[in-house]
């Protein structure tokens, strides 16, 4: 799954402490079973991206489910704290397994 975000100003050291490797939204999810890495990017303009890959969208709707209370605390803090400015999805995306010849279809 992949989400962009447009921080607020002053804030960004806060915001990839939380996104970092090894930051607190990684420990989160690294309790659920599938749960792979997450990685963190910025482009030129300061806007954000979060990368966070899982074993398959089976173990990423496990997660989803069965955590949606948290996620949803998580999200608010961002929003009441005043630290991000706006979260967008921007997609899914998923790797199939090897064919016939070996190959990994993207």
């Amino acid at each position: 799954m992949v989400r962009g975000f447009q921080v607020m100003e002053r804030r960004e050291q806060e915001f990839e402490d939380i996104f970092r490797k090894g930051g607190i939204w990684e420990e989160f999810l690294r309790r659920s079973p599938g749960y792979r890495k997450s990685e963190l990017y910025r482009d030129a303009d300061g806007r954000y991206e979060v990368f966070d890959y899982w074993q398959s969208h089976e173990d990423f709707e496990n997660c989803r489910r069965e955590r949606q209370q948290e996620i949803e605390r998580f999200n608010l803090l961002f929003l009441d704290d005043r630290l991000v400015r706006q979260q967008t999805f921007l997609g899914s995306f998923y790797e199939e397994g090897p064919d016939e010849s070996g190959l990994v279809l993207r």
